[in-house]
């Protein structure tokens, strides 16, 4: 009988895990669109400007991490690696997986540009902040890590859920988290984002994520 109702269990579990994701993607929606509009209506938020000068007085993440980590987080890169990404699924017979993330993929720059232009937020200017690096679009939300967000948070998910080998999900998942952890500091870090235009990065990246999740998830239960 113990060994009957461990499946039950874990069904039921899983269960619970797949209902809270609907409930966490209209919070992070709500929460999206309030960053969005006060992003819209402010060049800046309160506490942006003291936690930037903190970030770039600190030592690390350091120049040579933070444009390294920028790199893997632009758009276009992201958008390569994806294509790659999906066309190891494809040619694995991981066909559902290679749809979800062409899909996302297709998404993320229309959704990403679409919010840049509809908020229209100017980036820090020189007179306060230090400039590390240049930029060409509007600031909110941080494209450089609501890309990653997408991109290495997919993977990530991947290679936890399939079970991949250690020797090939141990340094992908390292990849994959460092990305993840370190997309905001570098940012703020070089100065061409706010604290608020990175927060609004992981929210929207979220937002993009977690339906390519549970799909995968609804699709593998039936």
């Amino acid at each position: 009988m113990e060994h009957g109702k461990q499946p039950l269990a874990g069904a039921g579990r899983a269960g619970i895990q797949m209902s809270l994701l609907p409930a966490a993607w209209v919070a992070l929606l709500v929460a999206g669109v309030v960053l969005a509009f006060l992003a819209a209506e402010n060049e800046r938020l309160p506490g942006d400007l003291a936690v930037m000068r903190w970030a770039q007085s600190l030592p690390l993440p350091g120049m040579a991490v933070s444009r390294f980590v920028r790199v893997l987080g632009a758009t276009e890169v992201v958008l390569a690696a994806g294509a790659i990404l999906v066309a190891l699924l494809w040619v694995f017979h991981r066909r559902r997986e290679a749809v979800l993330l062409a899909c996302g993929l297709a998404l993320l720059p229309l959704l990403q540009h679409g919010l840049k232009e509809l908020v229209g937020r100017p980036r820090p200017t020189p007179e306060v902040a230090d400039l590390r690096a240049g930029f060409s679009s509007p600031s909110f939300p941080a494209g450089h890590v609501m890309s990653p967000t997408v991109l290495y948070g997919f993977l990530a998910y991947l290679l936890l859920r399939n079970g991949v080998a250690w020797p090939i999900a141990v340094p992908m998942l390292a990849l994959s988290f460092a990305v993840l952890l370190l997309a905001g500091p570098a940012n703020v870090y070089v100065g061409v984002h706010w604290p608020s235009d990175v927060v609004g990065g992981y929210v929207w990246g979220l937002l993009l994520l977690l339906p390519l999740v549970g799909l995968d998830r609804l699709a593998a239960r039936r």
